[in-house]
C-alpha cells in the first residue's frame, strides 16, 4: 500500500491478512490503475510532483524502492503515467505547463511534448 501523506510503503502478508512492515519510499504514489500500464517488466513506473515539479520514478518492487528517476519534466501537477506498448517509452502529463512529455526509460530522458490546452 502506498502511502501518499508519508511517503512511505506498508508491505502486507496477503495470506495472513496483516501489515509485514512499513519502508520509506520517499515519494508520494498517487495513482496505479488497473487500467493503463505501469510495468516495464522489472519497475513499477509512477510519478511524483515535489515542489510543484513533476517527475518519473521507479520503483523497483523487490528492493521496495525509487531506482530510477526521470526529474524536471514541468510544473505540476501530475495525474497520469502510462508505459506504452513497446515497454520501452511512456507517457506523462504535466499538468502546469499543459503538455504531455513522452519519454524514453531506458536513456532516463524527454524524447518529445506536445502541447494539450488547459490543465491535461
Amino acid at each position: 500500500v502506498f502511502n501518499v501523506g508519508s511517503k512511505d510503503v506498508t508491505l502486507i502478508d496477503v495470506a495472513n491478512r496483516q501489515v509485514r512492515e512499513t519502508r520509506p519510499l520517499g515519494a508520494s504514489v498517487r495513482w496505479l490503475s488497473n487500467e493503463q500500464t505501469y510495468w516495464d517488466g522489472s519497475r513499477i513506473w509512477t510519478y511524483d510532483f515535489p515542489n510543484d515539479q513533476v517527475q518519473a520514478i521507479a520503483i523497483d518492487p523487490r528492493q521496495v524502492a525509487v531506482t530510477r528517476t526521470i526529474a524536471r519534466l514541468g510544473k505540476g501537477p501530475g495525474h497520469s503515467l502510462v508505459v506504452l506498448p513497446d515497454k520501452k517509452k511512456a507517457a506523462v502529463n504535466v499538468a502546469g505547463d499543459n503538455l504531455i512529455a513522452f519519454l524514453d526509460l531506458e536513456h532516463g530522458s524527454v524524447d518529445a511534448t506536445l502541447q494539450t490546452g488547459a490543465f491535461p
